[in-house]
């Protein structure tokens, strides 16, 4: 299935599509938590999205692929195949896609990826720049739903609010069907693009992208992202550093009134980066659907 299908059934009867994120554990035993997580879910999500790794190439192993199938598949809910063009050519783009293809997955979150850290740039491919040059191929070689990234407080590498929506234009135009944001704490950067992607004249569904705060250390990976913390945040923060469990419920709060706010508001949908964590995945799932 589509997920834009998803979307136009959802949201025609004023409901929001609630999504989770994964990624492909480094372990066996990781793979088989997740497996455990989806199979014990009260409540399913309305997808499931699994991140690729930048340094994934067609001739590794697909992970990501084989947890999109397998999901689908065996539990019932339907997958969107992450895809970062940083470390492949146009003839890997398309070997991976056919595989893609022939697992019957057939939604794709198209990215450019960042660059490996301590990768040589002369040693990376040089076809692909952007992320609208990969949706374009994409659509080529398939009929695939793609997604893409939107930025509420602007990409790190173009941080300018009207470079920020030219981009989203232009991944529009080479065939995005939907749009997932880079997480965010204050929903009123996000509610911003929202207006201002709508009055560009962008129709695709438009998702909130939501990560609990679980633990300080998470801090600082999250400003790297781009995403500033709102003074009420950092108060948590502060307030329950020295308490590992007391931030975790805290963080927890702190992102179930962002999605009930985002909710009232009338968004498309909301993404959640679950980093993995069963209770996160479980808690979100009991709390709002």
């Amino acid at each position: 299935m589509k997920i834009t299908d998803i979307y136009k059934t959802k949201n025609k009867k004023d409901k929001a599509v609630i999504s989770l994120e994964i990624f492909p554990p480094k372990t066996d035993a990781g793979v088989e938590t997740i497996y455990k997580t989806v199979a014990g879910l009260t409540h399913k999500p309305d997808f499931i999205s699994v991140t690729y790794g930048a340094m994934g190439s067609a001739t590794q192993e697909n992970k990501t692929l084989k947890i999109a199938e397998k999901i689908k598949k065996d539990y019932g809910i339907e997958t969107m195949h992450h895809l970062t063009s940083i470390n492949n050519d146009p003839e890997e783009i398309s070997k991976i896609l056919s595989d893609i293809k022939a697992k019957n997955v057939n939604n794709i979150l198209a990215l450019r990826g960042d660059r490996p850290v301590g990768a040589e740039i002369s040693k990376l491919p040089d076809d692909y720049h952007y992320a609208y040059e990969l949706i374009e191929d994409i659509k080529k070689n398939g009929d695939f739903d793609v997604a893409a990234a939107i930025y509420p407080e602007g990409h790190v590498n173009s941080a300018l609010e009207v470079e920020n929506i030219e981009h989203v234009k232009r991944k529009y135009e080479a065939g995005a069907n939907l749009f997932v944001s880079q997480l965010f704490f204050d929903n009123e950067k996000f509610l911003r693009l929202n207006d201002y992607i709508r009055h560009s004249g962008i129709e695709a569904p438009i998702a909130a992208g939501i990560m609990p705060v679980l633990q300080k250390s998470q801090i600082e990976r999250m400003i790297f992202f781009g995403a500033s913390l709102p003074t009420r945040l950092i108060k948590i923060v502060n307030k329950y550093k020295d308490s590992p469990d007391d931030l975790q419920k805290a963080g927890m709060e702190y992102a179930c009134k962002q999605i009930d706010d985002l909710l009232a508001r009338g968004v498309d949908g909301v993404h959640i980066y679950t980093m993995n964590k069963p209770f996160v995945a479980n808690t979100m799932m009991e709390h709002y659907l």
